[in-house]
């Protein structure tokens, strides 16, 4: 158990006895650290746990007051998203605008790995401007043979959990998440989500006239299973919609006995699981365990994944395991978008085939595993302590986490006019219930000068936001 958990159960347990009681001021953060001997940031992660439960409630310049009326979250629901064009209009502008990126998800670029596929890419290109073509037409669903079969062997750390008869090449993760809601559901279906949850998936929800019900997210475990079963008992759940594995934007890693209870949920409930698996070959070999789909033995999973995060966003190769669903997607991709490039399939492919793919896997697992480590030592030593700082398990991306009040578009707008990108926590809820929150992207963090000062500037507009919802409570 993490130090702020227990310091949770400690304050739970005062009051329970009676040692705190409604109106009580509960002990300050300098108290509490001589008393159990503990870190400032500990007991103030522990105290905006304790407040977002209504247990207690902050004050300026009285401090943390003991509740009586404990606030209880009602059941999640279902309801329409209404997003509309938000991350369109916040994060492009913004990215490009940007001198120091730590918006939007992308990966870092200066690997040889993609050297090494740029050249594959040209060296299919001359020959197709020297030859008949071969690869510059329509390469029709379900895609490049060649390229299925690496997937299904090199992809998932080497589990070969995947068939490659039921892969199909999509345009990215995103067109397989959205053909797999298509195949799934219909308007006005309900699709159930983590919540905070990825926008582009809230985005995608709502142009298809979906219904979603946000559960809420552990930064350890992800999902409650027991409240999942509470809400299949009132709803019916046509889809669950989960990124397990290295999720965005908490980074953890489901534990595997959570995923089992899920999928035997899925059985019982008879729900599909869409898998988002996008970040998955990030974790680090050791760590990486069975995806939902190669635990899935009633075909209920249909895992999706891409080249996106691990190469380069740019080139648009995606896929979907498609299982029991593969015929009705395979036509949904025909009808859509009819093919992905021919020429980047077979450059991917023939990458993916060399020994230039498996030594880049391993280079970017280490290098944003090193790098996971200095950013967060960088943000502990210069973000302001009431800043929670959610260090992922995997991937590239940190969730902060600032005391409620705090507006993460504000931080955003400052921040853009210093040409530093973030992304406002906002984008991932339809309520706002993540306004308090930002993200940020540390896969080209190298601890530069221009990155170093753009990090001690977000810091100062962090507690200039800090102070300013404690004088001017919302």
């Amino acid at each position: 158990m993490k130090v702020y958990e227990q310091i949770i159960i400690y304050i739970k347990d005062q009051i329970a006895a009676g040692a705190l009681r409604h109106g009580d001021r509960a002990p300050s953060v300098r108290q509490l650290c001589d008393t159990l001997g503990t870190s400032k940031n500990s007991v103030i992660r522990a105290y905006q746990a304790l407040e977002s439960e209504g247990l207690i409630n902050a004050y300026p310049r009285k401090g943390f007051i003991v509740s009586s009326t404990p606030h209880v979250d009602k059941p999640p629901s279902p309801r329409r998203v209404v997003l509309g064009a938000t991350a369109l209009d916040i994060i492009g502008p913004a990215q490009k605008a940007a001198n120091v990126a730590f918006g939007s998800a992308n990966p870092e670029t200066a690997f040889k790995g993609r050297t090494a596929f740029y050249k594959q890419l040209s060296r299919l290109t001359r020959k197709e401007l020297t030859s008949p073509a071969t690869y510059t037409h329509y390469q029709s669903p379900p895609g490049n043979q060649l390229l299925r079969q690496q997937i299904a062997r090199k992809t998932h750390s080497g589990l070969a959990e995947l068939d490659p008869e039921e892969i199909i090449i999509t345009n990215g993760a995103q067109e397989a998440i959205s053909l797999a809601l298509r195949s799934l559901t219909s308007t006005g279906d309900i699709v159930l989500v983590e919540s905070p949850c990825f926008y582009g998936i809230l985005q995608c929800i709502e142009a298809l006239g979906l219904r979603v019900i946000e559960l809420p997210s552990s930064a350890n475990i992800g999902i409650q299973v027991e409240q999942l079963e509470q809400i299949l008992q009132q709803w019916s759940v046509k889809v669950v919609l989960l990124n397990p594995q290295a999720n965005n934007p908490l980074g953890f890693i489901m534990p595997e006995e959570n995923q089992r209870k899920l999928l035997q949920l899925s059985y019982l409930h008879q729900f599909y699981i869409i898998e988002d698996d996008v970040f998955g070959s990030l974790i680090p070999t050791p760590q990486r365990k069975q995806t939902l789909k190669a635990m899935d033995t009633q075909g209920r999973v249909l895992l999706c994944s891409g080249l996106s995060k691990i190469l380069d966003p740019d080139i648009r190769i995606g896929w979907i395991a498609a299982g029991v669903q593969f015929d009705q997607i395979n036509y949904l991709k025909y009808v859509t978008t009819l093919a992905t490039s021919g020429l980047l399939q077979q450059a991917a492919a023939l990458w993916m085939a060399s020994p230039d793919y498996d030594r880049h896997i391993r280079q970017i697992q280490n290098r944003y595993r090193q790098r996971k480590v200095v950013f967060a030592e960088v943000l502990r030593r210069v973000f302001p302590p009431e800043a929670e700082i959610i260090v992922p398990d995997a991937g590239f991306l940190c969730w902060i986490s600032l005391p409620s009040g705090c507006s993460g578009d504000r931080i955003f707008d400052q921040a853009k006019s210093f040409q530093i990108s973030i992304t406002p926590g906002s984008l991932f809820g339809t309520e706002g219930q993540f306004r308090h929150c930002i993200r940020l992207n540390f896969s080209s963090f190298t601890q530069t000068d221009l990155q170093m000062n753009a990090l001690l500037h977000l810091s100062k507009l962090l507690r200039e936001e800090i102070l300013r919802a404690q004088k001017n409570p919302d």
